[in-house]
């Protein structure tokens, strides 16, 4: 009987031992699990067989199940390198990249390649993680060998057109982005690379081609929308841009920048009281909010309300003194040239007067520096060491005079 109890108890410290150094080496997190059941069971078995308790059947067999059958079953299986873990450590890997936890994730996507193979999952994310830490060789090498497993995968164009475009190999580039739409013709992320790549080398009517069949399968995309505007206002077609960016604005209508462009149609179509009507809207904004204000200017002008022009000028010059230069050269304000002119010319004496105070101040500044720290020449050699100069050389020198002459 004391045999058979240090064989259960012996087992059950090899089930356990095993199931931990498999956790250890192969990121099972179900062997936690088991262990505990195993050290559970265990730990009731031991004070049963110290005190030597009778247990019936019906308490058996749960505790035989916990310390043996589950913790052999997995053992066997795990021991057959079949797991149920591995589906949990790529995810493990996965919460690991989106953490940003790059070195992390290539730890864990390395182990399971050991344990299950190069499945192109894995090396396409492990591509991801080298791309991420700006290791274009590696990335590069693990996404042509998921091409070689799976010629269709237009992630791994997209991406391979990414690191591309980062080593300045444009052409190539633009191939891999082509591929990956071929692959898959909704691919939204490739769309919006290739049309800005093609925008870039001047090719227009190749880029509004791709960007109409982008929003085919993307309707609702404003992104495409806008980008699909300002190619066709490269290409001169205001009617179809100004339709693009109001249906732009319809699904967002919070863009500054396509507020803005939609402004300047309106404008460019003397349709003055919408083009304010926009340009009002984003005075606010950082970027395009001074640039508003100088269209409303030019509106106000061209209304011949040149009290609000005025007004808006001025507000204008006091918050970005570039525009003086745009405004004394823009055709539209010689309406009210000599209001203009009245204007720049006290702003310009005002900036005028306040570098002159300035400059007073720095030179005010520099000499009582001057009257503090020392003395002119024939100053200090016809003063005589009153108390006061005595205290000036001891703030000057860390001793008096009359102690340095001592020394």
């Amino acid at each position: 009987m004391i045999i058979d109890n240090i064989i259960v108890i012996t087992v059950a410290i090899i089930l356990i031992t095993y199931l931990s150094i498999n956790y250890v080496k192969k990121y099972a997190p179900v062997n936690l699990f088991l262990i505990a059941i195993c050290a559970f069971s265990l730990g009731i078995y031991l004070p049963v067989v110290f005190y030597n308790v009778y247990l019936r059947i019906r308490y058996q067999i749960p505790l035989g199940i916990g310390l043996f059958v589950l913790p052999s079953v997995f053992a066997i299986l795990q021991y057959n390198n079949i797991t149920f873990g591995k589906n949990l450590l790529f995810k493990r890997a996965e919460k690991c990249y989106n953490d940003q936890k790059y070195t992390k994730c290539i730890n864990y996507l390395q182990k399971l390649m050991v344990k299950e193979g190069r499945n192109s999952k894995v090396l396409f994310l492990l591509a991801k993680c080298y791309y991420a830490i700006k290791e274009h060789t590696q990335a590069k090498e693990y996404l042509y060998e998921v091409i070689d497993k799976d010629e269709y995968d237009f992630n791994a164009y997209f991406l391979l057109g990414n690191i591309l475009e980062d080593e300045k190999d444009i052409d190539s580039a633009i191939d891999m982005y082509q591929k990956a739409l071929d692959m898959e013709p909704t691919c939204y992320d490739a769309y919006e690379a290739l049309g800005i790549l093609l925008a870039d080398q001047g090719k227009y009517s190749d880029a509004e081609k791709l960007y109409k069949k982008a929003v085919e399968f993307h309707a609702e995309s404003y992104e495409l929308l806008y980008n699909l505007a300002m190619i066709q206002l490269e290409l001169g077609k205001t009617e179809e841009a100004e339709k693009n960016l109001e249906f732009t604005l319809v699904i967002n209508p919070d863009i500054p920048e396509a507020i803005y462009s939609l402004g300047n149609i309106k404008l460019l179509k003397g349709n003055y009281n919408e083009a304010l009507s926009l340009y009002s809207e984003i005075t606010k904004s950082e970027t395009y909010g001074l640039k508003a204000y100088y269209k409303i200017a030019i509106i106000y002008v061209t209304k011949n309300e040149f009290d609000k022009a005025i007004s808006v000028i001025e507000y204008l010059i006091n918050e970005d003194r570039n525009y003086i230069d745009m405004i004394e050269n823009e055709f539209v304000f010689n309406a009210m040239r000599s209001k203009i002119d009245v204007l720049i010319r006290n702003i310009k004496q005002a900036d005028q007067q306040i570098i002159i105070k300035q400059q007073e101040e720095i030179d005010a500044l520099k000499k009582n520096r001057k009257n503090w720290f020392g003395r002119e020449k024939e100053e200090t050699q016809n003063t005589q060491e009153s108390v006061l100069y005595t205290d000036i050389d001891m703030t000057r020198t860390g001793f008096r005079a009359e102690d340095i002459k001592n020394q």
